[in-house]
């Protein structure tokens, strides 16, 4: 019983072999990969371009689906980073996720694919592509940008004796996400029924903090109000701390600034990426 259990097991071993060995046996035709298609729905995130080694990227595929001869089988999915097999995973028709810790590849510009891996029998393996040219650019630091905002402010007050004042002053950003005004210059003391009519007109900068990439504003505009580019007319009354839960239409007002960010760092030379700012008026 023993002897014939042994027996059974070394045939099987040796069928295994004999077929691993005719999958790369150099006398097989290829799989015609011509004749094969294969899709799927490849999904990788982070989806920012700039990267650095601190970070992973995760990409997942899923909804594969081949045509193909019969017999052909899709057997593993590799991930490649720059040409090399970085992770393989057989597949079974269930979805695949890979990640990929970048403090494993070199900075600057790299390259993912996926590829699959064909068998078929009677026919030596073959590869075919998947997804390609899946590109991010990893820095030692990830750059970063700021953008600085300044704004002329006017304002016109119409007092209930029916005189009218102006007062015009300039405000800055906080470096974060707020154009901070003074209530002391924005309203008028007195007189709580008076009607302010205020003109905010921007300029804009944008650099980076930690790079030598250059920056230039593309768009410059208020939304909410009546915006014209980069000057907004509206009015307000007089009334301190109005400005800040002041809505229109439930849009509040918003400076935007719109750029484009450029050139080289660390030996790599980026495409123009496009950037957003959102600068909100507040006042204290």
């Amino acid at each position: 019983m023993m002897k014939n259990f042994l027996h059974a097991i070394f045939c099987l071993i040796a069928l295994t072999v004999n077929s691993c060995a005719d999958h790369d046996n150099p006398e097989l035709a290829p799989i015609d990969t011509s004749k094969v298609k294969i899709t799927a729905d490849v999904e990788v995130t982070p989806s920012k371009a700039w990267l650095n080694p601190t970070e992973e990227i995760t990409v997942k595929v899923s909804d594969v689906e081949m045509t193909a001869p019969k017999g052909v089988v899709l057997r593993n999915i590799n991930l490649m980073v720059d040409g090399r097999t970085a992770i393989q995973k057989p597949y079974s028709g269930e979805t695949l996720e890979f990640k990929v810790p970048l403090n494993y590849v070199q900075t600057g510009r790299i390259n993912i694919a996926l590829w699959g891996d064909l068998v078929q029998q009677n026919y030596r393996d073959a590869q075919i592509i998947i997804a390609d040219n899946i590109q991010h650019v990893v820095f030692s630091e990830t750059p970063e940008f700021k953008c600085d905002v300044i704004v002329d402010v006017t304002v016109r007050c119409k007092l209930s004796s029916g005189e009218t004042i102006d007062r015009s002053f300039q405000v800055k950003s906080d470096g974060g996400e707020y154009i901070m005004i003074p209530a002391s210059e924005l309203y008028f003391a007195g007189d709580a029924s008076a009607t302010l009519e205020v003109t905010m007109a921007a300029i804009a900068e944008v650099y980076s903090t930690n790079s030598t990439l250059k920056a230039d504003v593309a768009r410059l505009y208020w939304s909410g109000g009546n915006g014209s580019g980069s000057t907004i007319r509206f009015t307000m009354p007089n009334t301190p701390g109005y400005l800040n839960t002041w809505d229109m239409g439930s849009r509040q007002i918003m400076l935007i600034v719109n750029a484009e960010m450029y050139g080289t760092w660390e030996n790599v030379t980026v495409t123009p990426l496009h950037t957003m700012f959102v600068v909100v008026p507040k006042e204290y």
